[in-house]
């Protein structure tokens, strides 16, 4: 069942993509041939306001082909076709697909922010040996309330004041079974290596949370602001992320992830409900958008691309350039497919899984 939410949810994900296109072109007179969900063979096809639609074998893609994308070798194109719009009109209808992701995304959050989310509390579930937490007096079952002062609701608050508090001294107020405790504990310095490949000194108690959860939630009129403001750090992160891979300083195989990874993730976080079902779903079509407004000729910001080098010279770029240019952005790309389809499998598991259940 969760594997079939999973589907539905990427399904989804891509349908909205490309009826942003579809109807940003119907709504600038361009007219539509086909919407099609998914590649390779057509299993189902019907016709309706002159418009082919189709469902296809292989769900996670799909296009929408409108008249005259592809330049005339003679003849003006029709008023109805693509190619005959203003560069301007022809920008609006590529950058729907990429904008009707991120709003999604940016609903689903906020809707995530308002009905509740979970949250780790700062309760102690495993103290560490020959750490400070232990040092100090601290056990299993704690439940920490403050630490200088400043109050600590979420095991996240608490990460973030001891890992910038490296060697310092932290008054640390606890819960221990209705009754308070103060303690005072100092973090011990460590240099580590973060996602995004940078070293840098944090500070350990030597403490591991309890998996305890509680639901936040937000009022709607605040939830606007805090969505805006956890897309906004997601983008710097995952920014972050793209320069640690092209310099070096993180992996592919532990920064990139597939169509069978993000199917596996959809899959745990629907067996956890709708609240962190939508809060992944929300990530993942902002990186949708995110993904399709790279530069690159296969994707929107390819065509992007393309049409802001022809306001430029005044003519469009050639179709045999265009066609150069996408064959080599589809090679790149089946090869970065590829690559993280295989490290999906590995960390899976799924081939070791497969032997196993061929020999029994």
């Amino acid at each position: 069942m969760s594997w079939l939410i999973s589907l539905a949810v990427l399904s989804f994900l891509i349908i909205v993509h490309e009826a942003g296109h579809f109807v940003v072109a119907r709504w600038m007179g361009v007219r539509v041939l086909r919407f099609a969900i998914g590649f390779g063979p057509v299993l189902a096809r019907w016709e309706r306001g002159g418009v082919e639609y189709c469902l296809c074998l292989l769900p996670l893609g799909g296009y929408v082909k409108m008249a005259g994308e592809e330049e005339r070798a003679h003849g003006a194109p029709a008023s109805d076709e693509f190619s005959a719009k203003p560069a301007s009109a022809r920008a609006l209808i590529i950058a729907a697909g990429p904008f009707v992701n991120a709003l999604v995304s940016t609903l689903a959050l906020w809707v995530v922010l308002v009905i509740g989310y979970p949250e780790l509390v700062p309760s102690v579930g495993r103290v560490m040996d020959n750490m400070p937490a232990q040092a100090a007096g601290m056990r299993e079952g704690d439940r920490i309330t403050a630490v200088d002062g400043r109050p600590v609701t979420t095991w996240e608050d608490l990460t973030r004041v001891v890992h910038g508090a490296a060697g310092r001294p932290l008054a640390v107020a606890v819960d221990r079974a209705g009754a308070p405790i103060a303690l005072t504990i100092t973090p011990k310095s460590q240099e580590m290596t973060d996602p995004f490949g940078r070293r840098q000194t944090v500070g350990l108690m030597g403490i591991g949370p309890s998996g305890a959860f509680i639901t936040y939630r937000v009022d709607p009129v605040s939830a606007i602001g805090k969505t805006l403001q956890k897309q906004a750090e997601f983008v710097w992160h995952m920014g972050l992320s793209l320069w640690a891979l092209v310099t070096g300083h993180a992996s592919m195989k532990e920064s990139l992830t597939g169509p069978i990874g993000i199917a596996q993730m959809i899959s745990e976080q629907a067996r956890m409900g709708l609240s962190p079902l939508l809060y992944l779903a929300s990530l993942f079509s902002l990186s949708l958008a995110i993904f399709n407004a790279f530069p690159l000729p296969l994707l929107d910001g390819g065509h992007l691309l393309f049409l802001a080098i022809e306001r430029l010279r005044g003519r469009p770029v050639s179709l045999r350039v265009q066609e150069k240019a996408t064959q080599v952005s589809m090679a790149f790309l089946l090869l970065i497919a590829a690559v993280v389809s295989v490290n999906d499998l590995e960390r899976l598991r799924v081939l070791e899984k497969i032997q196993h259940w061929w020999r029994n």
